[in-house]
């Protein structure tokens, strides 16, 4: 693929785009961002360039598909100003070029960064580890403004305390049959939810429209895509003024939590996978999923020995006859009382000897996947959970005392 696409002609192409944004004495840098429809990446991705690339161009030229396309929020590009330019373009085989691994490459008007979103992410990732901050984003004054008066529309006081809820089910991209293992139901957050409306919050849920069953909570609580239904991609200021300006959010592990840790916006993630480039550099607390074969329950190092956050797709667990269970009610309410009490001050978390027995097991499981061939090959040679950064909710022992044993 990567022969295929740096021909002459399929460079001709990119450079005809980029031409206007071209110098020889300043060349800018160019990216091509593939997956502009899902938010996760279309945030996360020019993040990574503003964090290792903001201070040494002056201009960053990212390529995108049209961003008319469904799913796409075209507000994301007002929170990334200068340096940067943003082109789009329907072409196919631009697209494609945006999942090569090929490094940057100096064609002396541009330095083109070709990396396909896996690698982009697990060498940041490594960058962090060793030091870097990965840079904030900020809301424009304008793009908040549109987001209120969308909230107000609704019933929803933007100036009083809220927090974002988001659910992920296998409604999200509908014929996708691989990421069942990432879903959940929303009855099991029913106590959850009721504890942070008691707190005094109201309650924004994004994401999928239908969700709630009949009956479902009450004053306080908005389901946004239900209330707000087939926004397009230019009026989806909502959607970040809910990730930016909430107090603190709950959710899977999905796009809307690295938008909101780029805002710096604070979140429970609650039924999450142990998935290998997972760094949550927040002050986020983490609930995982449990993996059972058999009805039996695995601890962390048997999941760990068996590389299972490796395999991120269903019909993979399913040939190894493992299952992914989501939380019950009782451990998301456990973790969000831990996380609402880190949020007023006090320390949560896994502490002492059970924190650095997680941390050494991840350690030890990240030393053997970097000498796994396949592993280092497919870009996953990374554990984030190897490394001191996040929470861990106590609620992992509370519910199950034999997790770390």
């Amino acid at each position: 693929m990567r022969q295929e696409f740096l021909k002459k002609e399929n460079l001709a192409k990119l450079f005809a785009l980029i031409q206007p944004h071209m110098d020889r004495d300043d060349p800018p840098l160019v990216y091509i961002l593939t997956q502009s429809d899902r938010i996760g990446h279309f945030t996360i991705e020019p993040q990574i360039l503003k964090s290792l690339y903001g201070d040494r161009y002056r201009r960053i030229v990212v390529v995108t598909p049209p961003l008319t396309r469904p799913g796409t929020n075209a507000a994301i590009r007002a929170c990334f100003p200068d340096p940067f330019v943003w082109i789009e373009t329907d072409d196919p085989v631009i697209h494609a070029m945006g999942f090569i691994d090929g490094g940057l490459a100096d064609f002396q008007l541009l330095h083109l960064l070709l990396k396909s979103p896996r690698l982009l992410i697990v060498d940041f990732w490594r960058q962090v580890v060793g030091g870097v901050r990965p840079a904030r984003i900020d809301l424009p004054d304008d793009v908040r403004a549109r987001g209120h008066a969308q909230l107000r529309s609704i019933g929803v006081d933007p100036d009083a305390p809220f927090a974002f809820f988001h659910m992920r089910t296998m409604k999200y991209r509908e014929g996708l049959e691989h990421h069942g293992h990432r879903t959940a139901s929303i009855e099991r957050y029913a106590p959850s939810i009721r504890r942070i409306l008691d707190a005094g919050y109201q309650v924004v849920r994004i994401g999928e429209t239908g969700l709630e069953p009949d009956g479902w909570m009450g004053d306080g609580y908005v389901s946004l895509p239900d209330a707000l239904p087939d926004l397009g991609p230019d009026d989806r200021a909502v959607d970040l003024a809910v990730l930016a300006d909430s107090a603190f959010g709950t959710a899977q592990n999905s796009g809307p939590i690295w938008v909101a840790a780029a805002f710096g916006t604070p979140t429970l993630r609650t039924n999450t996978p142990l998935e290998h480039l997972n760094l949550p550099y927040n002050r986020d607390l983490s609930l995982f999923k449990h993996y059972s074969e058999n009805g039996r329950r695995l601890g962390y190092a048997e999941i760990l020995d068996r590389q299972l956050p490796a395999v991120f797709r269903d019909t993979e667990f399913e040939a190894l006859g493992i299952d992914l269970v989501e939380n019950d009610s009782e451990e998301i309410d456990a973790a969000t009382a831990e996380f609402l009490a880190m949020l007023g001050g006090a320390s949560g978390g896994l502490t002492g000897a059970a924190r650095d027995r997680f941390l050494a097991l991840g350690s030890q499981y990240e030393t053997r996947i970097g000498a796994d061939v396949r592993l280092v090959g497919e870009n996953l040679d990374f554990f984030g959970y190897a490394h001191p950064f996040g929470s861990i909710a106590s609620a992992m022992l509370q519910f199950d005392p034999e997790y770390l044993s």
